[in-house]
């Protein structure tokens, strides 16, 4: 297999996880009843914690106004809600219900405890090449991502 060739199986392989964690997440958002949106907005909260509104449009990438309806509905389903800040009462925070971070944690543990092993099982310097690797593949999607995304704004 030529270098060229092997490359091309590693960004076929990432392709193909690309696909796989998108038909996951819609999986999932269909247990949760939600549509994708408001399943990964769910996500941030479940990952990030509490956090305002602004905070939260901000990590969503989305409008206040956008913000607001996701929250809602999140709210109306029992998967979010709404509290003041115990540090600051005018502030008032989202969070993702505690039932439904569990739920989301439930559903992964299964896949992510098979990753934890199999990374176990590989030599530290292997897994430090994967996570290595990994890095940096996270780091140009998030650049790809910002360019995309300012190509958009004009």
């Amino acid at each position: 297999m030529t270098t060229s060739s092997s490359n091309r199986s590693v960004v076929e392989t990432l392709q193909s996880l690309y696909t796989l964690v998108r038909e996951s997440e819609r999986e999932i958002a269909i247990r949760f009843g939600l549509n994708l949106t408001d399943y990964r907005a769910l996500t941030v909260l479940s990952r990030f914690g509490p956090m305002t509104a602004g905070k939260f449009a901000e990590n969503l990438g989305a409008t206040a106004a956008t913000t607001t309806a996701i929250t809602n509905r999140l709210e109306l389903r029992g998967h979010a809600v709404r509290h003041r800040d115990v540090a600051d009462r005018r502030q008032v925070l989202v969070s993702a219900a505690p039932t439904s971070s569990q739920k989301i944690m439930d559903l992964m543990c299964p896949l992510t405890t098979a990753l934890d092993a199999h990374l176990e099982a590989l030599p530290p310097d292997q897994r430090t090449a994967v996570g290595a690797f990994l890095g940096v593949a996270q780091h140009l999607m998030r650049d790809h991502l910002q360019t995309l995304s300012q190509k958009d704004a004009t």
